[in-house]
Parts: structure tokens; sequence; C-alpha cells
């Protein structure tokens, strides 16, 4: 039953604490590699009896289970605001944008059959009812001009047009919050999509040798503007200058902390995989300690939100290295939890 804001802040913080004690982020989430088998890993992350499945089913059910729990529980905390802010709403929402992508892609492909998604409801902005009309779907909100499925061909750019819009509702969200914490929440959120940012363009860049101006199209930009000097964008804009294989320019860079190691004399060059789990480090540091800088906000929930996300990659991570038998030490490096040994 939905609560004044200062009593929901309080049990909401109180409630979100006790959550993330039991969660398998930071040091915790070593014991999701120390599973043997999928069964062992569901009974870690799950009440629910682990179902008779073979393990490539299993493997699948277990992430979905996972999300599903997440899910359930953040809609259970903010519903005890009599109005939850805007941005707590958006955070949630990400998971509409992604079902879309996943819909778009069934119906191009001419899949009609019964689909699975994501329950985000009562914050969903999709009529699930109305499957497969997707105009219908989509009809009454921000994702009415997703009518028809794209072409085929077209189906990276119609995702790539979601991940903006849901990117900018994140920023207008933002902007809305009556809040002592938003200035801090909102350099959290910012300094995750930069960092995407600079790790898209550095891929796109080593991986497809794509031009800059191709890169900078392909940016996320925290408004319509998609100016190259955007706070999400700037920082990927200035590493296009610097060669990949130039440790001396790189060291000077802002995050040259994450930077793969380099030896002297060694051939070197840029590793966005090795950014990618230093980064990943980092901001679950970060994230942690701003959730006890505000208690009483929706600061924590925001990174409650995020650390969850962190744990279910984590999660998704551990289950496809037992099924591949991949060795756990070698997926722990995957996850970003513990460092490749140089040399």
């Amino acid at each position: 039953m939905p609560m004044d804001k200062s009593t929901a802040d309080a049990y909401i913080y109180a409630k979100a604490s006790g959550i993330l004690a039991r969660s398998y982020v930071g040091k915790r989430s070593s014991l999701l590699f120390n599973t043997k088998s999928l069964g062992e890993l569901w009974s870690l992350v799950s009440k629910k009896e682990v179902p008779a499945l073979p393990e490539a089913l299993l493997a699948r059910a277990l992430e979905k289970e996972a999300l599903q729990v997440f899910i359930d529980d953040y809609k259970k905390l903010i519903s005890n605001y009599q109005q939850p802010s805007e941005l707590l709403i958006s955070l949630i929402q990400f998971y509409d944008y992604d079902n879309l992508k996943e819909i778009s892609a069934a119906l191009t492909l001419g899949e009609k059959k019964e689909i699975e998604y994501a329950d985000i409801s009562p914050f969903n902005i999709l009529n699930y009812s109305a499957w497969p009309d997707l105009e219908k779907m989509t009809a009454g909100g921000p994702l009415s001009w997703c009518k028809t499925p794209p072409e085929l061909l077209a189906q990276k750019d119609n995702d790539h047009r979601l991940d903006l819009q849901y990117i900018q509702q994140i920023f207008t969200s933002l902007e809305k919050l009556d809040s002592e914490c938003r200035n801090d929440v909102k350099a959290l959120i910012t300094e995750n999509y930069m960092m995407q940012n600079v790790l898209w363009a550095l891929r796109l860049r080593l991986y497809y040798q794509m031009t800059d101006q191709e890169i900078i199209e392909l940016l996320a930009y925290s408004n319509e503007e998609k100016n190259p000097s955007d706070p999400l964008a700037c920082e990927a804009v200035k590493i296009l200058s610097i060669d990949p294989d130039d440790y001396d320019s790189w060291k000077k860079w802002k995050y040259a902390s994450m930077l793969n190691p380099h030896e002297e004399g060694a051939v070197w060059s840029v590793d966005p995989r090795w950014i990618t789990n230093s980064f990943r480090s980092y901001y679950v540091k970060k994230a942690y300690r701003l959730f006890h800088r505000f208690p009483f906000s929706p600061c924590p929930l925001v990174c409650y939100f995020i650390l969850k996300r962190e744990e279910l990659d984590t999660i998704r991570t551990a289950s496809e290295s037992l099924r591949l038998r991949i060795n756990p030490s070698e997926a722990m490096v995957l996850s970003g939890i513990t460092e490749a040994k140089n040399g």
C-alpha cells in the first residue's frame, strides 16, 4: 500500500539495503562462479524448484527467472510511493524498449506465435494484449511511431532509434527529479552512458574500421541535437583522435587507470574488453557509495536498479560459463570480477 513520501523513502532504503546485502554484486558475485552445475546456480538465485529441463533450456529459463524476480522486486519497491518519480518509472521501462526490439524482429521474420516478454505492468507503455498488431501495441504512447515491423536491413536502425529515445527519456526525467540527489544521480548515469559511447566508438573503429564521422552518427546523445560536445558523446569524440596503438597518448587519457597493461618495448593496443571490465568494477563501487549518500531520497532506488542489473549480467555470464564448460576463473575475468593476469 502506498505511503507518504518520507515513510516510503525510509522503508525503501531499508528494504533495498537488505536485498542488496544478499545480492551477488561486488565481492559476493564470485559465489555465482563457485557453483558446479546450472541446477546449483538456479538454487542460489531462485527460491523456486529447479525445473527438469535440458541444459540449454535451463540456462535460458534461469536468466528469465532472474530477470523477472528483479523486475517484480523493483516494482514492489516503487509501488510504496503514492507517486513515484518519473525517473524511477523510466528506468524500468527499459524493458519495454527491449521487448519492442524482440517483438519487431520477430514480426519482421514473420513469427506470430505467442511471445515471451519481461512484464513490467503496471508501468508498461506497450499493450501486449494487442499482439501481433504492432500498431495497436504501441498506440497512444511514446513508441507509437513504431507501427510496422522494419525491413530486415533496417532492423539495426530501428533498434538504434529505440536506444536513443530511451536514453533521452532518462535524461528528460532526470531534469524533472526534485531532490537534493539529482546532480549526483545525473553524474552517475551520465558517466555510464559516456563510457558506453567510448567503448562503442572503439569497437566500431577497431573491429569495423569505420570513419570518425560514421562513428559519431552512431553514438548516443542526451537530447535530439546530437551535438559532439554532448556530455554523453564528447569523450568518445576525443578518443577518436588517439592512435589505438600509441600508449604514450593513451596514458594521458582521463580513464588511463582502466587501460590494459603496457610493458616497455612490447607491442600494445588499446583493448575495449579490458576497459569494459575495469569500468564495471569501478562503476559498481561508485553506485554502492552513492546508494548510502542520500538514504531518504529516490537515489538509493536508482543505485539499486543499476546494481541489480549488474547482478543480472553476472548471472548470465555464470550461466553461460557452466553451459559451455568455461573455467570459472576465466568466466570471472569475462564478467569483470577479476583482472586477467598480464603475460
